[in-house]
């Protein structure tokens, strides 16, 4: 069986999501990954003044809605994909992922900092994103004896 990339979005948006809930390590490694490295002399200066504006307490409530409103697509998009591709594999499993993202979905829209993000990651992890992994697993084990 040859996988596609369509096949591996509910878990690969798990695991970008599930990094947009650890909002610490998100502001703190802000563009730390090539773009501050380089020492490009256009980008450098003007990320710079978004990374400050970022981690201080005034300029966190400019990002906070922004940051919200991207875990709440991706969670969307996420019960979505697993309710269309994996109710017939085991519909409990994603009656509960549906039941817990809404959970999830709602507690982000409360959240007034980072900090209260942050806490929901490991119930992210724990609700969804190994949930979806199990039920990626029966997926490729059911397509794996059905083209035998």
């Amino acid at each position: 069986m040859t996988l596609t990339l369509s096949d591996i979005t509910p878990i690969g948006l798990c695991i970008a999501t599930q990094d947009l809930f650890d909002a610490k390590k998100f502001q703190l490694n802000f563009c730390d990954n090539l773009l501050l490295r380089a020492r490009d002399k256009n980008l450098e200066p003007k990320i710079t003044i978004l990374k400050r504006e970022l981690n201080s307490t005034v300029g966190e409530k400019k990002f906070i809605e922004g940051h919200k409103t991207a875990i709440i697509n991706n969670v969307d998009k996420i019960l979505s994909l697993v309710s269309s591709r994996y109710s017939q594999i085991n519909y409990k499993i994603v009656q509960d992922i549906v039941y817990d993202g809404k959970i999830i979905i709602n507690k982000v829209l409360e959240a007034d900092n980072f900090n209260k993000i942050t806490e929901l990651e490991s119930i992210f992890k724990s609700k969804i994103t190994f949930p979806t992994y199990e039920l990626f697993i029966q997926y490729l084990k059911k397509s794996k004896t059905q083209e035998v």
